[in-house]
């Protein structure tokens, strides 16, 4: 009620003001009762609309529309001086010209209280220094409304002290009281002029090289950089950059900037039909359920509707963690959560058997490179053992489909790791060859995020305050999210040919030291050291997704090459995995691995499914 007396009076007094200046102040020539009738006209328009309309809590103080409102009530006001002009035609109560000019200036001084509150709110935030100071990089949409997100956090988090953005045209914009510095380029110097502390990127699917470009020029100062929500990502809409209601950005905040964010892989498009007529209705098994692909492959195939999804895994912890993420509980007492180790035959066929599986997504393996080389017999024992017997068991027990996870380190093979995984893709194709059904192998690269990732590493290593290892300077690898990494997966199931190994577009190499370097400069941390130790035994200098030989033909998928791969003698590989399993195995370990290396270069036999 306070505020629509004000108001009233505010409307009244300009009444008042614009008749005398409308008789430029002689008194004499003024109507003083029918200024008086106006005036009272003007404030009981403010004092019953006010709480009805303005004031009732239907609009955020300041916003778009509550200004609508306003304007509504003064013409409103101004109307009704106008009826009552009429209503004593012989003579005027005041000119006509008065309502209209007075109507205005109300509009003109609401606006300038709204301006005013936002800038002093602004300059409180500055003086106050309880708010870290912030760059805006982009003036568009985004950027306005991460300007009305700073300005009404009840936390007072952040201060805006200027925005960067490269269109000339907002060269000298402003917008509560902030306005545009210069082009992002000039980002460092404009850093060290206004001591921002934090710099907000918001501006929509900013280019990845842009991106890295603004994370390198600030990688000597301590600045935190936070990506703005996308407008998409919220089920809010922004009609007007001062209509933000703030109860809407409860849920939303500025995150931290991401390696996803530096790599920049666009968004890529699966055939949605093609996946869902491959899964849905079907029995499906995937095995490494716990691990960081097999649980989002569970989390993948759950959204297409299988009949059951079996997930197993020897690691408890990961199924548990597993089931949480799937069903936002974790009771461990569901039939379709197994328990169990891919290294005994014995549990594999009783699996199989209780399943009974349409499609069978293999994603158990060991596959850290550098221990497999010490550990050879290992990695024969699961990565190729394991696989074969879940293989034998798949063609005894009628699965339709069979999709073997592989690596890029499978293509042109220089380490065990790689070698296993080859020799996989090279039964999978002897097997389909024979029984002609869809057995097939997908191969891809890092994926980012996952355990044990490099990545992970990294920033665990900062995180300590201990040196980030690198290999080598020039050492490159492909990465991909593990999101796309599976749905990618899921496409290859639903297109591949018996015994093809589908490889998955990784986009171009990324430079590991790149990325030692970005997680450095995110972390704040310049003083953080990178420590060159050499390529280990097994390690290339860079990948490749294909074997020499290997043809890039791609016909069903812009982003997914199937290629045909040899088939290998099955029954010396399973007498190489026998040999892995003996007890003297220990002291020829090196042996073991040239043994794998001669079956790998031996020329193909012709070979049935002898598994």
């Amino acid at each position: 009620m306070a505020l629509s007396l004000i108001d009233g009076l505010i409307f009244a007094f300009l009444v008042v003001a614009m008749t005398l200046v409308r008789y430029d102040f002689h008194t004499q020539l003024v109507n003083v009762p029918g200024m008086f009738v106006c005036s009272v006209i003007a404030m009981v328009v403010f004092l019953i609309g006010g709480p009805f309309a303005i004031y009732r809590g239907r609009y955020r103080r300041g916003s778009t529309d509550q200004f609508a409102a306003i304007v509504g009530t003064v013409a409103l006001g101004v109307g009704i001086m106008w009826v009552a002009e009429f209503a004593f035609a012989s003579r005027l109560l005041i000119p006509t010209s008065v309502p209209i000019a007075a109507g205005a200036l109300m509009i003109v001084v609401k606006s300038l209280e709204n301006w005013v509150r936002r800038n002093l709110r602004q300059r409180s935030l500055t003086i106050s220094g309880s708010s870290r100071p912030t760059l805006v990089v982009g003036a568009g949409d985004q950027g306005m409304l991460a300007l009305d997100m700073i300005a009404h956090d009840a936390r007072s988090e952040y201060v805006a002290v200027g925005i960067l953005d490269d269109d000339p045209a907002k060269r000298h914009l402003r917008y509560n009281g902030i306005r545009v510095l210069g082009p992002i380029s000039d980002i460092a110097a404009h850093v060290d002029r206004t001591g921002a502390g934090v710099v907000i990127i918001a501006i929509a699917d900013l280019p990845p090289d842009e991106l890295s470009r603004i994370a390198s020029n600030l990688e000597s100062r301590p600045v935190e950089i936070k990506i703005m929500p996308k407008l998409s990502d919220s089920d809010y809409t922004r009609p007007e950059p001062d209509s933000l209601d703030v109860a809407d950005l409860r849920h939303r905040s500025f995150r931290d900037i991401s390696l996803e964010d530096l790599i920049g892989r666009q968004p890529i498009s699966t055939n949605i039909d093609d996946i869902a007529s491959a899964i849905t209705g079907k029995v499906v098994l995937v095995t490494g359920a716990g691990g960081s692909i097999g649980s989002q492959l569970c989390r993948q195939v759950s959204r297409f509707d299988p009949a059951r999804l079996v997930m197993t895994d020897r690691d408890e912890s990961g199924l548990h963690a597993t089931e949480l993420g799937l069903e936002g509980s974790a009771l461990l007492t569901s039939n379709d959560l197994v328990l169990g180790d891919l290294r005994d035959p014995a549990f594999i066929d009783a699996l199989v058997v209780e399943a009974k599986p349409d499609i069978i997504f293999h994603a158990a393996a060991l596959k850290h490179l550098t221990f497999l080389e010490r550990f050879p017999e290992q990695a024969v024992r699961t990565n190729v053992g394991a696989s074969l017997d879940l293989l034998q068991a798949a063609v005894a027990h009628d699965v339709d489909s069979f999709v073997h996870i592989s690596t890029d380190k499978a293509a042109g093979a220089t380490s065990v790791l790689g070698r296993t995984k080859f020799s996989i893709e090279r039964a999978i194709a002897s097997v389909a060859a024979e029984t002609e059904r869809r057995y097939m192998s997908v191969r891809f690269g890092n994926v980012l995020g996952s355990r044990g990732s490099v990545l992970e590493t990294f920033v665990a290593q900062v995180a300590a305050g201990d040196p980030v290892t690198v290999t080598d300077p020039e050492v490159t690898r492909y990465f991909m999210t593990a999101d796309e990494a599976c749905e990618l997966v899921l496409q290859a199931a639903a297109i591949g040919g018996p015994g093809e190994t589908l490889v998955l577009d990784m986009g171009e190499p990324i430079r590991i030291d790149d990325l030692a370097k970005r997680v450095i400069a995110l972390s704040g941390r310049c003083d953080a050291k990178i420590v060159y130790t050499g390529l280990r035994p097994g390690e290339k200098l860079t990948e490749a997704l294909l074997s020499p030989g290997e043809v890039d033909s791609r016909p069903n998928h812009p982003l997914i090459t199937q290629v045909p791969i040899t088939p290998i003698d099955l029954e010396k590989l399973s007498g190489l995995v026998a040999e892995s399993r003996d007890p003297q195995v220990f002291t020829h370990r090196e042996e073991l691995a040239a043994g794998l290396t001669s079956l790998l270069d031996a020329e193909p036999q012709d070979t049935g499914v002898g598994l």
